[in-house]
C-alpha cells in the first residue's frame, strides 16, 4: 500500500500528522466506537454495516455537496432510504454510487481504512426520527472520524472530486508581477503575493458543511491547485509541506481546540468577550451559507452547538446563548438582504433563525439595560424599558436610524395599523460618536406578547430619561 493519489504519497504524511505516533494533540485513535451506520470496504466491494455491538475502529467522514443528480444515471445510488437499507446490508454496488462517494472510497483504500461514513448513506433519509437521532450525534461523528475527506472543488456529488480538471477555473496567480533578467538575455517573471491564498469552494457555500469543518478535528481537502491539510497543530497548508508555493488563509473560524481533547488547553475563545465574537462569527459565515431546505437553518448547526454547551457550560435556545442573550438580540439583515416573510413556525422573531438569508450583528452592547427574567424556549420574558415613537419628541426623531427585517412591503403588511415601540436593550460606545442606544423594533401581539421587526440605534439617550421599566414577553414560536 504506497496510497499514492494524484502522484502525491499520502500514507506516510498521514502517519506523520495524524498517527498515534504523529501530532500531540491531533492524534486520532483506532479504537473509537464506530457511528450508528458505517459503509465497509473490503478490497473491491462495500456493504452498509449497522453498529449493534459498540464495534471499534478508526473511519473517515466525507464533507461534500450532494447536488442534483446525474440524469443520464437512472439507476445511481445517492442515498439510504428505509426500502433500500436491508440491500446495502448485503452490498453495496460501487459502479451504483456517485462519483464523490466513489472517489472516497477509493481514498479510504490507498490509506488503509475499512470504514467510511457519509451522511446521505447513513442516515436514513426518508425517516424524520433517524435523522432526528444522528443529526443530534453528528458533532460526535465529525469530531471522532480519523479523517474529514472534503470534496472542495465538486458542486455535485455526480461531478467527484478526484478527476477535478483546474482549468474551469482561472489559474491562480499572485498579484504583484515583477520582470526579471535572465543570465541568457531574456526576461523572466516572478510573482509575489501581499497576503496569503483563500481557496474559494463550491463546498463552503453548503451551509451543512460550516459545521462539518468545524468540527473536524483532521481534514484532507481536494481544493482546486492542491491537495490541501489541516488540523489543531498545522494551520491550512499543502501537503506537500509550507514551503510548496502556496500559502493559504483560512477563512474560517475554528472552534476552541479544548472540544476536542479534554487535555488541551484553549488558545482562543477563553474570555467572554472572544466567546461571544467567535459566536457571532460563525453565525455570520453560516448565514450566508446556501441550503437546500430552509427549515434545516438551525439543524444545520446544531452540531456545533452541542459542542460549545460542553466547552462553555451554558444553555443554547434557538441560536442565542444564554449567557450573552441582550447581547445576540443586535443581529439585523442587511439593507439589501431583507426578506419576504418571517417564519414564526421555524423560531421566535427575536431569533436570527425566523428569518432566512444573512445576518449581522452590531458592536458589543457596553451597559445592558433590559434584563431577562424568564428564559426558556417557550418563554422568554424581560424586564425593560418601552417607548413609543409618538413619545419622542419631533427634533429628536431625526436622530433615530432603523433596520427593518422584512422588505417594506412586507414590514406594512406586518405593522398594519399597530404602532412600533422601542425596547431598549442597551448602550455601546461608538468611538468618535460618543454613546448610543440599541433597541428592539417591537410590535404588540393580540396575546400581549411582542414581536421584534427590526433594530435601532438612538443617538440621543435623552429620550429614555423617566422612562420606567415593566415586565414583558417575547412572542414565541406559532404553535
Amino acid at each position: 500500500m504506497n496510497g499514492a493519489i494524484g502522484g502525491i504519497t499520502l500514507y506516510p504524511f498521514v502517519e506523520e500528522n495524524a498517527s498515534s505516533q504523529g501530532h500531540q494533540n491531533c492524534r486520532y485513535s483506532r479504537d473509537i466506537v464506530l457511528p450508528t451506520r458505517v459503509i465497509k470496504i473490503s478490497g473491491q466491494t462495500a456493504q452498509l454495516q449497522i453498529n449493534q455491538t459498540e464495534t471499534r475502529g478508526a473511519y473517515l467522514a466525507l464533507s461534500y455537496c450532494w447536488g442534483k443528480p446525474d440524469p443520464r444515471k437512472q439507476s445511481q445510488l445517492s442515498e439510504l432510504r428505509l426500502n433500500n437499507e436491508q440491500d446495502l446490508l448485503k452490498e453495496i454496488r460501487l459502479e451504483e454510487l456517485e462519483q464523490s462517494v466513489q472517489d472516497a472510497i477509493q481514498v479510504a483504500r490507498e490509506l488503509g481504512f475499512v470504514y467510511l461514513w457519509v451522511d446521505r448513506l447513513c442516515i436514513i433519509q426518508n425517516c424524520l426520527e433517524d435523522k432526528r437521532k444522528e443529526i443530534a450525534k453528528m458533532a460526535m461523528t465529525y469530531k471522532n472520524a480519523a479523517i474529514t475527506l472534503a470534496a472542495g472543488t465538486a458542486t455535485r456529488a455526480c461531478e467527484g472530486f478526484l478527476g477535478h480538471v483546474p482549468d474551469k477555473n482561472p489559474t491562480y496567480l499572485p498579484e504583484h508581477k515583477f520582470d526579471i533578467p535572465m543570465k541568457d538575455g531574456s526576461i523572466g517573471t516572478v510573482y509575489l503575493s501581499g497576503s496569503p491564498y483563500q481557496p474559494d469552494h463550491p463546498l463552503d457555500k453548503r451551509g451543512w458543511t460550516l459545521q462539518e469543518y468545524m468540527l473536524s478535528s483532521r481534514m484532507l481537502i481536494f481544493s482546486d491547485y492542491q491537495l490541501l491539510w489541516q488540523c489543531p497543530e498545522v494551520k491550512l497548508q499543502s501537503v506537500t509541506g509550507i514551503h510548496a508555493g502556496i500559502e493559504y488563509q483560512q477563512h474560517l473560524e475554528s472552534l476552541p481546540w479544548a472540544s476536542f481533547n479534554d487535555e488541551s488547553e484553549p488558545s482562543y475563545g477563553t474570555h467572554d468577550s472572544e466567546k461571544l465574537y467567535l459566536w457571532k462569527t460563525i453565525i455570520m459565515q453560516y448565514t450566508r451559507r446556501e441550503l437546500k431546505d430552509l427549515e434545516d437553518r438551525l439543524p444545520a448547526v446544531t452540531g456545533i452547538t452541542t459542542e460549545l454547551q460542553k466547552v462553555w457550560q451554558d444553555s443554547h435556545i434557538y441560536g442565542h446563548w444564554e449567557r450573552w442573550f441582550i447581547q445576540l438580540l443586535t443581529w439585523y439583515k442587511p439593507e439589501n438582504d431583507r426578506v419576504k416573510k418571517r417564519n414564526i413556525h421555524r423560531a421566535p422573531s427575536w431569533s436570527w433563525v425566523s428569518v432566512d438569508g444573512g445576518i449581522r450583528y452590531e458592536d458589543p452592547i457596553e451597559i445592558e439595560d433590559a434584563k431577562i427574567e424568564i428564559l426558556t424556549a417557550a418563554k422568554v420574558r424581560l424586564s425593560c424599558r418601552i417607548l413609543q415613537f409618538k413619545e419622542i419628541e419631533l427634533p429628536k426623531r431625526c436622530t433615530l436610524s432603523t433596520r427593518l427585517d422584512l422588505v417594506d412591503s412586507a414590514s406594512n403588511i406586518e405593522f398594519a395599523e399597530r404602532k412600533c415601540e422601542y425596547l431598549l436593550l442597551g448602550i455601546k460606545n461608538c468611538c468618535h460618536e460618543g454613546k448610543r442606544g440599541l433597541a428592539l423594533m417591537i410590535l404588540k401581539t393580540p396575546d400581549g406578547s411582542y414581536r421584534r421587526v427590526g433594530l435601532s440605534l438612538f443617538e440621543d439617550m435623552t429620550v429614555w430619561t423617566g422612562v420606567n421599566f415593566q415586565s414583558i414577553d417575547l412572542e414565541p414560536t406559532e404553535k
